[in-house]
């Protein structure tokens, strides 16, 4: 019988969220043996582009420095969501002008990142009760990592989280739950998934490096990456009547991996992002959780 081979990878997992149009949890897994090759690429990134602030979504309402920045990021964020290289090397725009000409990085290496969308259909509204804002989240957000783990992970490709990182805690006037968190993720996840259960696995510090009470400075880029990935995925998804020209330029990396995506299973089996990003959508009905891809 021929043996299926068997790893376990570590990862950090890094969380944004977005009211525009409904709820959206995004949640990008990054292994820890390659986060380094990443925060590289932003870093150089910022470097020629010469562009040192907080980056976001909601940051980029002009041309310039910052959309410049930005748009590197979001090649970067694509190409380390590629799970294999297949027979050329990926290019990717960092930001360097040679001559007059934009040149082209050869993205060779394989970082096997992941992300993880999912959007509740209204703001919250549906979910009634005792529940805080901040309880709100806990829960969705809980949906969405399990069910986006289950779908990412495998026995022959397990994945082990080691730390959490939620862009700050202030918006939910506590900070956030281990108990509705953790705690109530444990018992239900598969046996190729896993949580690093320690009291500081989760870090909800702010995400803007420019603050003294900020999280490590590559964890900031990380959290800043994953915003700008969240507004790139909910502009492709989202009718062009809601979103904005700017933000649809640069959400082109996006839209190539979410339209194959949207051709079905076999052709994402063929594509170099095989097996590292799904997105679904969520509502209750009458008390019941329902489920299905997003519309």
């Amino acid at each position: 019988m021929r043996q299926v081979s068997t790893f376990s990878m570590d990862y950090e997992l890094y969380h944004d969220e977005s009211k525009v149009d409904g709820f959206w949890h995004a949640m990008l897994l990054v292994p820890i043996e390659k986060k380094q090759v990443l925060f590289q690429l932003l870093s150089q990134a910022r470097q020629n582009t010469r562009h040192m602030k907080p980056l976001g979504i909601k940051k980029v309402k002009q041309y310039g420095r910052i959309y410049n920045c930005s748009d590197c990021w979001v090649q970067s964020g694509v190409a380390a969501l590629m799970s294999r290289i297949k027979n050329q090397p990926y290019p990717i725009f960092l930001g360097s002008i040679i001559g007059g000409q934009k040149y082209y990085s050869q993205f060779k290496e394989v970082i096997g990142a992941k992300f993880i969308l999912l959007k509740y259909l209204d703001n919250l509204e549906e979910m009634t009760g005792h529940l805080d804002y901040g309880s709100k989240v806990e829960t969705t957000f809980r949906i969405g990592l399990k069910g986006g783990l289950h779908l990412l992970g495998s026995q022959s490709e397990k994945i082990h989280i080691i730390r959490m990182h939620f862009d700050g805690h202030k918006h939910y006037h506590r900070r956030l739950s281990y108990d509705r968190i953790i705690n109530k993720l444990q018992g239900g996840l598969r046996d190729y998934c896993s949580i690093l259960t320690v009291p500081n696995v989760i870090d909800d510090r702010s995400s803007n490096h420019e603050k003294p009470e900020c999280q490590e400075y590559d964890d900031c880029q990380m959290l800043q990456l994953t915003d700008l990935l969240l507004g790139c995925f909910r502009t492709v998804l989202t009718p062009v009547t809601k979103t904005k020209e700017i933000h649809r330029n640069l959400a082109q990396p996006v839209r190539v991996v979410v339209d194959r995506y949207q051709q079905g299973s076999a052709r994402m089996w063929n594509s170099r992002w095989r097996n590292s990003f799904c997105m679904s959508q969520c509502y209750l009905e009458s008390g019941s959780w329902k489920y299905g891809e997003i519309e």
